[in-house]
């Protein structure tokens, strides 16, 4: 990058360098030129001045107009001419110079010593025709054309160097433009990686150091992707073994404490009916009925929470919207319950894969138990839907107490963290805000959004 920068700025600078040799040479040949038509008018003015003297009379009204227009002319330069009859009276009047402008005031205060204020004459000469009539000329040095010229040429010199500096400057700015525009790929690429997208990749890029940049996101890119797609599978595979676990627990617990606590409730009963003369120890079956029933009934939820019952029918395929009614269901008929619940789930079943459609389960059943236990929610809306382009969104509105933050909420354990794990696990996204605007509490909204399923749907 440094060559590439510098072989722009020499040009550049080779550019402006020629520009302002071109502008010197134009005003050298300006001054030599302004000098030129200075000594011919000067000339000029003594050949008038000769002509007064020796010419002829009916000519004098000439001369000396022309000795006036050469007197008040621009281009007579450093002298200027007093001419008097021999009365005294002015034929010719000096001329006056315009007051010094802003600048020149200025320049006269930076330089003193350049702007006199003297104008030292030659003469008085006596110029006597030879019909008798006298003229006195007086010539005088007149400053301020050289001191306007010597202004001029200051500013023009700070006009070509503020022009080389403002050129210098665009010139800078327009080769690291150029030089950095490749920045902007890289930039974007890193952007893409903020937001765990691996697959973009940079194209080759011009510059040498900037192309090895780009290299090294690209192999950073494929690292990331061949990681993160790791952890995806593995992830999918911890949560798989986990639901393998559910369901050998869930198979434990009904074979084993299913059994026992049936044969405890008969005993419970037997012991009820034979105990019917004796009110202390019927009381005490009794109770101990209505305890094996409670176990019987905490034990079926937690079965229900650990592998629904229709996954276990044998069927190849089980339909998650049967799942959700039952979740749903379950919910509703639990004694003491007064918290409204709606389901809304339309989506396309057809292209589920087994392992999104567990995923949705387990989210909806994470989300319920956040609102009902902890929140204290009085309403709770679960909704699913299949979007235009075939992707899959999960949402969950609740009008709760809400959480601060979801970094916040899953460090305490709440559910949160697994959900997210299993929404990164199938790469979608999982946002958390509040669910209502104007209300009293600020509730919670859960939205996932999943891609579109891929063709060919996996059997459980």
């Amino acid at each position: 990058m440094s060559r590439y920068l510098m072989v722009r700025i020499a040009a550049v600078s080779l550019a402006i360098l020629i520009g302002a040799l071109a502008l010197a040479l134009w005003r050298a040949q300006f001054d030599v030129k302004r000098e030129e038509v200075g000594a011919v008018e000067t000339v000029r003015l003594f050949e008038r001045l000769f002509a007064l003297e020796n010419g002829p009379r009916d000519g004098i009204e000439a001369q000396l107009s022309e000795l006036e227009r050469i007197n008040a002319s621009d281009n007579l330069r450093h002298i200027q001419l007093d001419l008097r009859d021999a009365l005294g009276h002015a034929l010719v009047a000096p001329r006056v110079n315009a007051p010094a402008t802003g600048i020149e005031r200025v320049f006269a205060l930076l330089a003193p010593g350049i702007r006199s204020s003297r104008a030292e004459s030659s003469g008085p000469w006596t110029l006597q025709r030879d019909d008798g009539e006298l003229y006195v000329a007086t010539l005088a040095l007149n400053p301020a054309s050289e001191q306007r010229e010597a202004l001029d040429n200051l500013v023009g010199m700070l006009g070509v160097l503020a022009g080389f500096a403002i050129a210098v400057l665009l010139a800078v700015y327009w080769t690291l433009k150029r030089a950095l525009a490749p920045m902007q790929p890289i930039l974007d690429a890193i952007s893409h990686y903020e937001r765990n997208d691996f697959s973009h990749r940079l194209p080759s890029l011009r510059l040498r150091e900037m192309d090895t940049i780009g290299r090294a996101l690209n192999h950073l890119a494929t690292a990331l992707g061949h990681a993160q797609d790791e952890r995806r599978s593995l992830s999918l595979k911890l949560l798989t073994s986990q639901e393998e676990e559910r369901a050998r627990i869930a198979r434990e617990l009904h074979d084993e404490f299913g059994q026992a606590l049936t044969a405890m409730r008969a005993d419970a009963l037997w012991l009820t009916h034979q105990t019917a003369a004796q009110p202390p120890t019927q009381a005490v079956a009794r109770a101990l009925a209505g305890h094996c029933e409670r176990l019987h009934l905490g034990i079926r939820d937690l079965l229900r929470q650990l592998r629904p019952r229709e996954l276990d029918t044998g069927a190849a395929r089980v339909s998650l919207r049967r799942l959700l009614d039952d979740l749903v269901r379950s919910w509703r008929e639990r004694p003491g319950q007064a918290v409204h619940l709606d389901l809304d789930c339309a989506i396309d079943e057809t292209q589920l894969p087994d392992e999104l459609a567990l995923t949705l389960y387990r989210l909806t059943q994470e989300a319920l138990t956040n609102a009902m236990r902890h929140a204290g929610a009085t309403r709770v809306a679960i909704a699913l839907r299949t979007t235009s382009d075939g992707a899959i969104e999960w949402q969950c509105e609740d009008d709760g107490v809400g959480i601060d933050s979801g970094d916040g909420a899953a460090q305490r354990g709440n559910g949160l963290a697994g959900m997210r794990e299993r929404v990164w696990a199938h790469a979608g996204e999982l946002d958390i805000e509040r669910a209502l605007a104007g209300v009293q509490r600020p509730g919670l909204r859960l939205r996932a959004r999943f891609a579109a399923p891929t063709a060919g749907v996996p059997a459980r």
